[in-house]
Parts: structure tokens; sequence; C-alpha cells
């Protein structure tokens, strides 16, 4: 094969004779044999790979096409395939036979057609511009090149299918759609490759086709697994060209800042997409036509079309921002009121004074019905496995769909420290935190998920000899993944649908995985769970996500309040504040926290973190549960015994003409005075209430509590 000299070769990278020498030179990389012979036999395959081929047939199939650079982009395919663990498969070889003749005997044909240089040239529509609302679209090939090969295919091997439908559901019905073989579509593959792989040629900072694996390492959890079949990339020639730069620099920036995860990076570009669109639409085809009335028409179109969330407009706002810095001297600085935000119209509660996120209102009420679920639960075994084990997990432990999926082998071990307990551990990847949950083995609930784990595990063991590394292993080649959860979904989906399962309201009901995650969430208020405890149950990043399910119930509220002592709590003052117990629920603004003897009402208090340093008696944030008397009366006494301590401290540091000393002493034991002060008016209050007759904080009671106050 004749090979241009590189002197001879200029142009851009989308050079024909460029490209060709690219690929040769990274075949040659691999070993000069595969450059040298039009036929790779088993004897190569053995001294280049270490093993013959995996389907036989390949080992006297010609590889040489009339077109030199579609000669290269054939073996390029083969070996890339080869090295690629997932495709260790006889099958998946087998399959792609008739794609590798056509192109062979048809490709020059096939390029002329289109009146291109290569196979790469060839346009696809995942690789064009973006003119949908944003989203990828990842599942189409060109339709023409298809058909083509299609009609060769169907006059070579007649006897196959050319095309098939699929069922699946969709708003709560079954629909059915033909689309052509998978036979067919393997066509797209290669060419799918072809456009990804002349990609590489270009340097980081250029390219217009990014791998994620270039980007991101296996430290990032499930990463790997997570692709698996093919590698997971960044497209921005659905972008314009003049837009491809600042798209691209303010991705990586983001990503070289660790700001940016696996999961979330396509979710941005989604959003950059969108805005491509916009631009398109109204005209801009410059980075000297947007200003900030660039930005007031978007913020416009985009309210107009009802879009989801707030990110599709702040995302902009930092490309903006960081556009002149990574591109200096290319794009304008533009002046952007961070207050434009608060014209997003994103769903909000109408009827809530406070204006709270609409979803962090009704968050709870897409709970999974519980009469549906019951439904469900009482149909499972019509499904195959592992599909019942994974939905009954998923209602006990209210794991996110993927983090379900994804179980490792190992997740249930006997608790070194009691025998009573066995431990079920799983990886939360929104949060990056391992989840703990102790399972009581005299439990009839955690019994029965304990036994569905070990059944699971018995049966993995017996269908692939030995453990593997997820609970619910699936096998591409070589590569363990994770079962994926869409075709759990549509099952489940189907079961439903069959058995015409309805919701609470009669309406059938259309199964998803998250609401069993709001199942749980609410069912964990029900029982009495704090918030903290939801939060780290579900594995929530803040306390905000984990309070809609304690605002989801009014008889939550009743109950806790009934449990509170009659629901008094005292200011250190000794007057009755009416709010407390209400807040200590609802946690819509995170303003009560439950402390040693009471609540604290301090804005922003969690957990153990305390600005005033647990300085709670003598803090007028601090409430008094009226059911903790005795605890302050044993406090009283504890101070009581400080502060005559303190008392001959102070004398021993004057006597000694230590000064500084005594001053500071003296203040200690007045703080000490001031608590047991703030004590006594505690206890006083509640012991004269049981009954208190003192003044009251000015808020309006809750209806429970005035149904439980006799």
């Amino acid at each position: 094969m004749g090979m241009t000299p590189l002197a001879l070769v200029g142009g851009t990278p989308h050079d024909t004779d460029r490209y060709s020498n690219w690929l040769e030179a990274r075949l040659g990389d691999v070993s000069p044999l595969l450059v040298e012979n039009p036929v790779w036999s088993d004897a190569i395959m053995n001294e280049v790979f270490g093993h013959p081929w995996l389907s036989q047939t390949y080992a006297s199939l010609p590889l040489g096409a009339a077109v030199p650079v579609l000669t290269n982009e054939i073996k390029a395919y083969l070996a890339a395939s080869v090295l690629d663990d997932r495709k260790a498969d006889a099958h998946w070889f087998q399959r792609r036979i008739p794609v590798i003749r056509y192109l062979v005997a048809e490709g020059e044909s096939l390029l002329q057609h289109f009146g291109a240089g290569c196979l790469a040239d060839i346009p696809h529509p995942n690789f064009g511009l973006s003119d949908g609302d944003g989203s990828a679209r990842t599942k189409c090939h060109n339709d023409t090149a298809l058909g083509l090969y299609a009609a060769w295919y169907g006059a070579n091997y007649g006897r196959r299918r050319q095309s098939q439908t699929r069922h699946w559901i969709r708003d709560g019905k079954v629909v059915t759609t033909q689309y052509r073989s998978p036979e067919v579509q393997l066509f797209g593959d290669i060419h799918r490759f072809s456009i990804i792989n002349r990609a590489q040629m270009a340097p980081m900072h250029d390219r217009n086709i990014i791998l994620l694996n270039d980007l991101y390492s296996e430290e990032d959890t499930r990463f790997r697994d997570r692709q698996r079949q093919s590698d997971t990339y960044l497209n921005f020639l659905c972008f314009e060209p003049w837009l491809r730069p600042p798209m691209r620099s303010f991705l990586l920036d983001k990503v070289t800042h660790g700001e940016l995860a696996p999961g979330t990076v396509s979710g941005m570009q989604s959003r950059l997409r969108l805005f491509a669109r916009f631009l398109r639409e109204d005209g801009v085809v410059d980075p000297g036509q947007i200003n900030e009335l660039t930005m007031e028409r978007y913020l416009a179109w985009g309210n107009a079309r009802q879009a989801t969330g707030k990110n599709w407009y702040t995302d902009i706002v930092q490309l903006l921002r960081a556009a002149p810095v990574l591109l200096p001297g290319q794009w304008p600085r533009i002046a952007l009121d961070k207050r434009a935000a608060r014209r997003i119209r994103y769903k909000q509660a109408p009827d809530d004074p406070r204006n709270r996120l609409y979803a962090s209102r009704e968050g709870a009420n897409r709970a999974a019905p519980s009469e549906a679920l019951a439904a469900m639960v009482a149909k499972l075994d019509e499904l195959p496995a592992p599909i019942p084990a994974i939905f009954m997990i998923g209602i006990t432990t209210g794991a996110r769909a993927e983090d379900l999926h994804a179980l490792l082998f190992d997740c249930l071990r006997p608790d070194p420290h009691d025998k009573r307990f066995m431990l079920f551990t799983f990886w939360q990847n929104k949060v990056s935190r391992w989840n703990t949950k102790p399972l009581l083995v005299t439990d009839p609930a955690h019994q029965a998920m304990i036994e569905l784990i070990e059944a699971q595990r018995d049966r993995v063991r017996q269908r692939y000899g030995s453990a593997t590394k997820y609970l619910f292993p699936v096998f591409y080649g070589k590569r363990e993944s994770f079962l994926g959860n869409n075709w759990t979904l549509q099952e489940l989906k189907m079961l439903c649908l069959r058995h015409g399962i309805v919701d609470g309201e009669g309406k059938p009901f259309d199964f998803s995985w998250h609401p069993l995650r709001h199942h749980r969430g609410t069912q964990m208020a029900a029982e009495g769970h704090d918030i903290l405890s939801i939060m780290f149950e579900l594995g929530h990043a803040s306390p905000d996500m984990a309070s809609m399910y304690v605002n989801k119930r009014l008889e939550l509220k009743k109950n806790a309040l009934l449990r509170k002592g009659g629901g008094q709590f005292f200011t250190i003052a000794g007057k009755v504040d009416e709010v407390v117990g209400d807040l200590l629920l609802r946690k819509e603004t995170m303003m009560a926290t439950r402390v040693c003897g009471g609540a604290c009402t301090l804005p922003g208090q969690l957990g153990e973190w305390c600005e005033h340093a647990h300085a709670c008696l003598t803090c007028r944030f601090f409430r008094a549960d009226g059911d903790d008397l005795e605890h302050f009366r044993c406090e009283r006494a504890g101070l009581y015994v400080a502060i005559e301590g303190l008392e001959q401290e102070a004398r021993n540091y004057e006597e000694g003409g230590q000064t500084r000393l005594a001053d500071i002493t003296r203040k200690r034991l007045q703080h000490n005075k001031d608590a047991v002060h703030n004590t006594d008016t505690i206890i006083r209050s509640i012991e004269e209430r049981g009954l208190y007759n003192g003044e009251k904080q000015r808020y309006r009671p809750a209806a429970a509590r005035e149904k439980a106050t006799p």
C-alpha cells in the first residue's frame, strides 16, 4: 500500500491524506504487520495480540478496499475492537462480517454516492448541528447509508431480517416502534467509530469530540463500568464553529477543577446546546453580537419554553463570564446582573407564603402509592430474576436507581461487634459516600432482605462459578458491569399495565424507580425519624431535601407534638414558644434543631456544630422542652457545684496577685450564675404550668397543639 509522504500532506486535520497517514501511524504503533498485511491471519493475530481470531472467518477475510484510506479505517476499527475487552466475544465479531465485506466490495461506490473522501466524511446525524431542545441524539445513524447497506445486505443475506418492532411503555400505554434491524444498523457502528476516531487527531484543546476516558480516571466510581458497550464522549460538532472554542474551553476548565463529574457533564452540555439553539433562532452569528440584551432575550425565551429548573440560565451566565478569561481578546466582557436569575419562572408553590420551591414542598407527594406497591409485590413472581430482588431492596432502602442496580456482591456482611445485626453497605454515587445500614436479623422485614441478597449470591455463584464484583452482574465480553435500570423499568411498567395496577386516585400507575425513594422517605418520617436520620439514610447532600418528607402529613406533626411534654417549649426568660415544636418537624427553613434538653432555633444550626459553643442555658436561641424537668434540675445542681469552685478559684487568684486570671475567672463565674438564673426560670415555668401563667411568645398556635393541650 502506498503512503503519501508527510512532507506532501498539507491542509487541515480533515485532509484525507493526513488522516490516512495518521491511521497508519496508529496501526504501526500496535504492529507494522497490521499495516503491511491485507489479511490478518491467525499467525499475525497471535504475534500481535497474543491470541487467534475469536471468529475464524476473519483469519481469511480480505481487509483491503479499493480506497486506501477506507482500508485503514476498517483495520483501525478491527484493531480497536480486538483490544477492547468488551468485544471479547465471538458473536460480536461474527455479526460484523457482512459490514466488513460490504465496505471492501462496495466501499468505493459508497464514498462516491456521498462525495466523500473517507468513511468519516459521510454525514452522521449525531455529529451535526443540534436543532432540537438540547437533548442528545445517540440512537441515530445516517438513514441513506443504512439504506444502501440494507439493499446490499438483502441481496446477499436475504433470509435474515432487515427490520423489527419494539414494544415499550410511554405514559401508561404500549408504544410500538418499527426500525431497521440491529444487523443493518451495525453499519452505523463503524461509521460512528470512524468519525470519533478522526477527531482524536487534534490536540485536546482543539478537539471537537472528546472521549471521557481522556478526562476521567477509574477513580471516578462506576465510570468505566457504566460504559457497557461503547465509550462516552463530549460532542462539540453540534455547535456552530464559532461557538465550539468557548464551549469546549468552558467544559474542560470545569472538569479540570473537579466541578463536573462524568454523570453530570452531559447535562451541562445539553444546556449549552439549548443556548446554541437560541442564538441560532435569534440570528446571532458572532461573539460581538452577544450583550446584555441578548441575555435578556434568552431569559424571556427560556421562560416562554418553560425550561426546567434554572440551570439553563445560570450555567450560561457562568459561560459568558468565563469566555473572556479563557479566550482573551476573542469574546467580549459583558455585565450580567445576578438578580436576573430571580426572574426565572421555575415551578413554585403559589399558596406558600415563604415562596418555597414547588419540588421541596411537594416532593414527598411523588412517593409511589402504597396501594400500587402492594399490588406489584403480589405479582412480582411473574418477573424474571433478579427484578423481584431489586424491587424489594429498593423499597427497603430507598436507594437511587443506579446505586440499587450497582450493589456490590459483598454488600452484606455480619456485624463484627454484634451478632444480632448484619451490615448492608452500598455506594451512593451522587454524593460520593458509602451508606451502611444495620439489619436486625430477628426483624421480619430485614430478615426478608437478607434472604433476598443471599439467594441472589447463590444464583450468581451457580451461574458464573464464583463471586463477582456486582450483585447483579452483566458481562460484555470480558468486562463485568452492573444490570442497567432501563430493562428492569420496562419490565415493571409492563407488569403494571398487564394487571391494571392503579394509584391511589384510580389512575393507571406509571411506575418509575425514583418514587420508591420518596416512598421510603415518607415511610421514615411516619415512623418518627428526624431529618438528619432521613438525610443520611437516603444520602441527601443537605437537610433541605430530607425536610420535604417531614412536611408531608399533618398527622406527623400531631404525633410529634403530643410526645413533647404537651408541646411546651420555654425560652430562658420563661416565655412559652409555641412555634418550636412545629419548626422541629417542618424544617422548611432549618430554624430548629434538637439539642440536649430542648431545641435550638439559631438559623443554620445543624448537627454538632454551634457558633455559640453550646452555651445553651445563656443563649436566647435555646428552647427548653417542657418534658425535661429532671434534666434541668440536674443541670442546676451541677452549676451550683461549679459556682462554688469558681468562687474559691477567683479568691485564690486575687490573694496571689494574679489579677488578670482573677478577672477571667469572675467572668466565667458570672456566666454560670446567669445559667443558674435561667435554669431556675425554666424550672419554675414548667412547674407552675405544668401550667405556666406568664407571658407567651406571640405565635399562632398550631392546630395540633391546641387539640393536644387540655
